[in-house]
């Protein structure tokens, strides 16, 4: 990885920022994250307040740090702001994610999943801490010793680049799991039967075809929009990490552009209309779980 401390002529991005895009993507992030963090408030949802709004916040800091960027390309704390700040920013949107699955799960029923609603949850957001843990970590590495330690800088990254992989990861395993959920509704295959005396038989249990509310099939629509450009965003920070500091694609503001900035403002955005305040009501989801509760209690 080459040598973050030995900037080009034109600063330590080897491209000038462009000013009106980042004020662009500045002006986006904080419509959208505005408009999580009132989606939050109003329904009183407040795990998407460190989910979605923090991710909102995050973009914000880093594209305004591209900002300063652009009027003082040689600066090296706007640069490392950015990097850092824009790696993390969608750990906690994909946390937000997991959480929406989860809860889809429980309304449609947790038999058809390989694994229940809380070890999901325990799963994949303990995968999205580490993540964001190690991204963090790496970041603060390689900000601390970008100056005066090129190895040392060089470590930083090769630790975010973990944070990333283990995050792609995650996400991959979330889209199985969640792929072969959606199968099994469709199909009326159940992983184990639902425990429910009251129900009949787990045979007449499993006759009975699913039917999924309007709701919550948007709400699986916006989901899965949100998870590919997630998976887009990752494979490009993958390829831009290995290719180096100052390899072609660190240095392509274009493809910064389009592969990071995009996909994350459109996935924040889907999230705002595909919503879970109006698409997978919390008082339904706290419904279902109880009586998934009381079932296992009277099997």
């Amino acid at each position: 990885m080459t040598d973050p401390a030995q900037p080009s002529k034109i600063g330590p991005y080897n491209y000038e920022p462009t000013t009106w895009i980042c004020i662009t993507f500045v002006v986006l992030f904080s419509l959208t994250g505005i408009g999580h963090l009132g989606q939050a408030i109003y329904p009183r949802i407040w795990w998407l307040i460190p989910t979605m709004v923090l991710c909102g916040l995050a973009e914000v800091i880093g594209w305004a740090a591209r900002l300063w960027s652009s009027y003082d390309p040689q600066a090296f704390d706007p640069f490392l702001i950015q990097m850092t700040t824009t790696i993390i920013a969608p750990s906690f949107m994909t946390a937000a994610m997991f959480i929406i699955l989860g809860q889809i799960m429980t309304v449609i029923g947790v038999e058809y999943s390989r694994l229940r609603p809380k070890t999901f949850g325990i799963v994949f957001i303990s995968a999205d801490i580490l993540a964001l843990t190690i991204q963090a970590v790496g970041g603060a590495i390689a900000s601390k010793n970008a100056k005066d330690d090129p190895h040392g800088a060089e470590v930083g990254a090769q630790i975010m680049l973990a944070g990333i992989f283990i995050q792609m990861a995650a996400v991959t395993l979330f889209v199985m799991l969640g792929v072969e959920y959606f199968i099994r509704v469709y199909r009326n295959s159940p992983v184990r039967p639902r425990s429910s005396p009251s129900e009949g038989s787990a045979n007449e249990k499993s006759a009975t075809k699913v039917t999924v509310p309007s709701k919550i099939k948007l709400m699986t629509i916006g989901l899965s929009l949100t998870t590919v450009f997630i998976y887009v965003r990752s494979i490009y920070r993958t390829i831009e990490l290995l290719d180096g500091w100052n390899g072609k694609i660190f240095s392509n503001q274009r493809l910064f552009n389009l592969l990071d900035g995009v996909p994350i403002v459109i996935a924040m955005a889907i999230l705002n209309v595909f919503h879970p305040a109006w698409l997978l009501p919390q008082d339904l989801v706290k419904e279902a779980a109880a009586k998934r509760s009381e079932e296992s209690s009277l099997a």
